[in-house]
């Protein structure tokens, strides 16, 4: 069907936004406090996620955890922090069962508000992420103070998603839940966070965590081969902040 045939189109231009359309699975959701790669097998052990499996008695749709309201940031390895010294960026990513998670993390030269300014800045995000197309501010049916919401349409497929995002200024951090499902998403939340790194004066760290679960329709290998460039789509613009530009680059999508 033509609904089928849909999702290959975003193997030329992955949905950018955060909302990568990236994780697929079994029949596990991961729930992210804050989004972080762990396998189901490993949760237990990871101090960033739990996991709930969907039960008979219990037939409620899949959801995304909802981040807290500070940054609570995965753990990062050895291996890990030698590839940020080295300027390269680190991302990870847990597929499975139509659900998962992953995030981006990169260090960059730059003043932490410069980067949080372009970062906040959700309207620009046309100008900013390859494959947004166009991002406005709306007002929702339900208003919750300290909230905004924006409607981005991604991708060649002009895929409409409409956002939440709560935003904290002080920590230089803003958490994000998806207000509609779409035929590709059923749910999705995630955080951007800028920390400055006391080790590395005049660095600051990005992350950019999401978490997923996608609709039954998407095809399992379709969202597998997409999941490698949703990460990169959506943070690949950050790295022009290092050069010290004053305005960040739109990557080619």
């Amino acid at each position: 069907s033509a609904l089928d045939r849909a999702p290959l189109a975003m193997l030329a231009s992955p949905s950018a936004l955060v909302l990568w359309l990236a994780l697929v699975g079994s029949a596990t959701t991961l729930h992210v406090g804050t989004p972080a790669l762990c396998r189901p097998s490993a949760a237990r052990s990871h101090p960033l996620l739990t996991v709930q499996t969907s039960s008979a008695s219990a037939p409620t749709a899949k959801r995304c955890k909802r981040p807290g309201p500070k940054p609570v940031v995965p753990t990062l390895r050895e291996v890990d922090l030698r590839k940020l010294d080295a300027g390269q960026r680190v991302q990870r990513q847990d597929l499975r069962g139509g659900s998962g998670n992953g995030y981006a993390v990169q260090d960059i030269r730059a003043d932490p508000e410069v980067v949080w300014r372009h970062i906040s800045d959700f309207a620009a995000y046309d100008r900013l992420i390859a494959t947004v197309r166009t991002a406005q501010a709306y007002s929702p049916t339900q208003v919750i103070p300290g909230t905004g919401c924006y409607r981005f349409t991604v991708s060649r497929l002009r895929l409409c998603l409409d956002v939440r995002f709560c935003v904290d200024n002080d920590l230089r951090y803003a958490y994000w839940t998806l207000e509609q499902p779409s035929w590709v998403l059923s749910d999705s939340t995630g955080f951007w966070h800028v920390e400055p790194l006391a080790d590395k004066p005049g660095y600051v760290r990005v992350w950019f965590c999401a978490a997923v679960v996608l609709a039954p329709v998407v095809p399992n290998f379709v969202v597998r081969l997409v999941s490698r460039l949703g990460l990169q789509k959506a943070c690949s613009w950050v790295g022009s902040l290092d050069r010290g530009q004053g305005s960040p680059i739109k990557p080619r999508a």
